[in-house]
């Protein structure tokens, strides 16, 4: 394949790790996208990292026919190889891959990721020396990775897990909202109220990982802030209707785990309540979630090969329900200032998950390129804890193609 780019620009390689996923796929095609919208953006290989050459060809048919027939970005094709890996190696393992197909950054999309508990990726992309984003949705893993930190400034890398559309931009949303509150009240660090609210029709078209992960969440208790203090809750519970906007309208939401809960907390100072909701279209998907909360034994939902055996079992179901129902994917931030009663909203609204996580990622993953070491010092970071610039650029470049895009404030 050709690139659109002149020949004697510098050339990145970007090692997608899932890149034969839907989620890994669409990270892909977005950080080629990005990167041709980019002034002086040069040319990105793409690696798809992944077991399944087969899987491969079909990954890399998927991507290059959808560039084909997006009509909003120059014609010329990225170069696309398969870099063959498995996640159950050794960090030193990946490492030596990462360093040997010459990755210039490295993006983990290999979902799901409940119940893991050693960030070995990104321990590897840090030894290999190379910038790193992830779309992890486990705290636990996430806080894992933190603890790499001393590792990442030594070696002089920048990494940044959690950070896709939610988890990710949704941390950004809310962390946005915060700083335009204080700033109002004239406090850095006014205490805040933060609620997050979600909605996807059917998988979002991403899907039987986004499936299996939902299951999963089930039987994990949602982290919720409380007087300033992390408290558990049982999920799928505490009801609320929300108003998305738009032609998507009230929602009855539901507490759902959520890592931007955890990321937030431990990056914004003075919160004072947070809780994280989820909703899906059709409505009985939401009613079969609640059954099976009810009904199937923990042990069961926290089996994460059964799970996603299941997922994979219900997905030409689950893909003609998503014909029916659409992609759609918003969110909505609701913080307060305790201080002086101010309210901000931030509402965004895409008409497909699948693109927009994809969108998301590669917009952390540009932020990386671009930037380098030069204004985000090394170091493993949860989305709100990166700097002011860079989390207003990936937000502007989450709102390419967005249907809803709503910040207010009021008394």
């Amino acid at each position: 394949m050709s690139s659109s780019s002149s020949s004697s620009s510098p050339i990145k390689k970007v090692l997608v790790v899932g890149g034969n996923g839907r989620v890994g796929g669409s990270a892909a095609r977005h950080i080629h996208i990005l990167n041709e919208e980019a002034a002086g953006g040069g040319v990105v290989e793409l690696i798809l990292g992944g077991r399944s050459q087969s899987s491969f060809e079909g990954s890399k048919a998927r991507i290059t026919s959808q560039l084909r027939e997006d009509k909003s970005i120059p014609t010329g094709l990225p170069r696309i190889t398969f870099q063959s890996l498995d996640l159950t190696s050794s960090p030193s393992s990946l490492a030596e891959i990462i360093i040997r197909c010459g990755a210039d950054c490295v993006v983990h999309t290999a979902g799901p990721f409940q119940q893991r508990t050693k960030p070995t990726l990104l321990e590897a992309s840090i030894e290999a020396g190379v910038p790193y984003v992830d779309v992890c949705d486990e705290p636990p893993l996430c806080e894992a990775g933190k603890q790499l930190g001393d590792l990442a400034k030594a070696n002089g890398v920048v990494a940044v897990t959690a950070a896709g559309i939610w988890p990710g931009a949704s941390a950004l949303m809310a962390a946005q909202a915060t700083d335009e509150l204080r700033r109002l009240d004239g406090d850095d660090n006014s205490p805040v109220d933060i609620t997050m609210s979600f909605f996807t029709a059917g998988t979002g078209n991403a899907g039987a990982t986004i499936v299996s992960a939902t299951f999963l969440l089930l039987c994990q208790k949602a982290l919720t802030i409380g007087g300033g203090k992390e408290v558990e809750k049982e999920p799928w519970t505490e009801s609320k209707d929300v108003d998305f906007r738009g032609t998507q309208g009230v929602k009855t939401v539901r507490l759902l785990d959520n890592p931007d809960v955890f990321t937030l907390y431990n990056s914004v100072s003075n919160i004072n309540s947070l809780s994280s909701r989820f909703a899906t279209a059709p409505g009985v998907w939401n009613q079969l979630f609640g059954a099976m909360k009810t009904l199937v034994p923990r042990d069961i939902l926290s089996n994460t090969d059964l799970m996603q055996g299941l997922s994979l079992f219900s997905l030409p179901i689950i893909r003609a329900v998503d014909k029916l129902v659409g992609a759609t994917n918003a969110m909505r931030i609701d913080a307060s200032s305790t201080k002086s009663g101010r309210k901000c909203t931030f509402i965004v609204t895409h008409d497909d998950l699948e693109q927009c996580v994809g969108l998301a990622t590669a917009a952390f993953v540009l932020e990386l390129i671009e930037t380098g070491n030069e204004q985000i010092k090394p170091g493993v970071y949860y989305p709100a804890e990166l700097p002011l610039e860079s989390r207003q650029r990936i937000l502007e470049r989450v709102k390419r193609d967005a249907i809803v895009w709503e910040f207010d404030t009021s008394d």
